[in-house]
């Protein structure tokens, strides 16, 4: 018996001993009334466990019976919700660049290559939940009419485990998951541009990730793509595609709530496949990184928690087989990003690249495209009138092999239409 019941049942006999028997009957309306509605909430109890004991289908039905919806003719019921339908938003990055220099090194990503406006980047993204069991996630660039990533993500994996199939920007690193309208910058880092190509580690794959049962978050990925970018994979029109063709990213990421302000995050890296510059299929290419955030943000500062420090680093080292020869490298960048309210933030970033071993170039292959000497440094600051645009201006010096220490202004303007995921931490 429930307890409602309980306490009617009690209360009821409590009302039976304390009277004489003869005059168990109320004598006036008062208690008769109380009587009456003890019995009537005891009855009320009843028959609601009654109900709930009956079987799950039979409940069911009667919830669809109940609902007012379902009692209207078939033509005159009003769709409640979204749930068809997926999220979609289109993203705009429109930027102009002036160079000091004719002669320079072109700017990773999709940064303007020369002086002068350029569409930077336009990204249809989309995104649903197919059911309990998958999602699905995709972003094409409109301009180049090419699919950034298109993926199934399943949602209810046992084990804490997680797939992703389709076309995948790998994990590994802090920077190669991100689209441009994620980044700090107007340009992505050289470093990052020599390793993965200037559109990042994004091939066709199957990613598994597990969240490890620990007392902080720990979270192992490990992938196989097929394809080329940067320093991996088999070139285009390679025959006889094997195990040893494929690009193997495998990262582990460590959080931690140092408390309720501070957190930091710390990521190992490392990508092992075939050389992109080789000729042979044994010629093979390595890279280890490490990446580390650490973020400063008061709960409540800015009025809504804008306010806040974040300094990020990833480091790289590479080794990469080409005809004849064997390339070593290191490098990466540090990004100090200042959020100072709502409609501003602001940035400072430095970057290096160094060739520890190998020559400058090997049959017939330019180094330039897969790391030079350099070093660069770049300031930018965001004006955010909404949520959904922002003005960046960015100003970045460089010093690289073999060409004139160069000055690059850069202004963007970036827009965004319709839902869009929440960004990675």
């Amino acid at each position: 018996m429930r307890a409602p019941s309980v306490v009617a049942a009690a209360l009821l006999c409590g009302l039976v001993l304390v009277r004489p028997a003869a005059a168990q009957a109320p004598e006036d309306s008062g208690q008769a009334d109380l009587l009456a509605e003890l019995q009537a909430a005891e009855a009320a109890d009843a028959a609601q466990a009654a109900k709930a004991r009956r079987p799950g289908a039979v409940q069911a039905a009667d919830r669809k019976a109940e609902d007012p919806l379902e009692r209207l003719p078939q033509g005159a019921r009003e769709v409640v919700g979204n749930e068809a339908n997926p999220a979609m938003s289109i993203i705009l990055d429109f930027a102009g660049a002036v160079y000091a220099r004719e002669r320079h090194l072109r700017p990773g990503g999709y940064a303007p290559g020369d002086n002068g406006p350029a569409l930077q980047d336009a990204e249809l993204a989309a995104s649903a939940a197919i059911d309990p069991f998958f999602r699905l996630q995709g972003a094409v660039a409109l301009a180049e009419a090419e699919i950034e990533e298109l993926y199934l993500a399943t949602t209810s994996l046992p084990l804490n485990l997680q797939l992703r199939a389709g076309k995948l920007k790998s994990s590994i690193g802090r920077l190669n998951p991100m689209h441009p309208h994620q980044w700090s910058f107007i340009t992505s880092p050289l470093g990052n541009d020599w390793l993965f190509g200037e559109e990042g580690l994004a091939l066709p794959g199957l990613e598994i990730s597990v969240l490890l049962p620990l007392p902080w978050y720990v979270e192992l990925v490990g992938a196989l793509q097929a394809g080329a970018a940067g320093s991996f994979g088999a070139p285009v029109g390679t025959d006889a595609i094997g195990f040893g063709d494929f690009v193997y990213p495998l990262r582990l990421v460590q959080f931690f709530d140092l408390s309720d302000d501070w957190a930091v995050q710390l990521g190992t890296s490392g990508v092992l496949g075939r050389s992109a510059a080789g000729s042979e299929t044994g010629e093979r290419s390595y890279a280890a990184g490490t990446d580390l955030m650490f973020k400063w943000r008061p709960i409540g500062w800015g009025k809504t928690g804008y306010t806040s420090v974040a300094w990020v680093t990833e480091a790289w080292l590479r080794q990469m087989d080409v005809p004849g020869d064997r390339w070593r490298d290191a490098g990466g960048y540090s990004d100090l990003v200042f959020g100072i309210d709502k409609q501003w933030q602001a940035a400072v970033r430095g970057e290096c690249w160094r060739r520890l071993g190998g020559g400058a170039w090997s049959a017939g292959i330019d180094r330039a495209g897969f790391g030079l000497d350099a070093v660069r440094a770049s300031a930018q600051v965001s004006y955010l009138p909404s949520h959904f645009s922002r003005v960046r201006l960015q100003y970045t010096f460089e010093r690289i092999d073999g060409f004139e220490d160069g000055h690059i202004g850069l202004l963007q303007l970036e827009v965004s239409a319709g839902a869009h995921g929440a960004h990675a931490y």
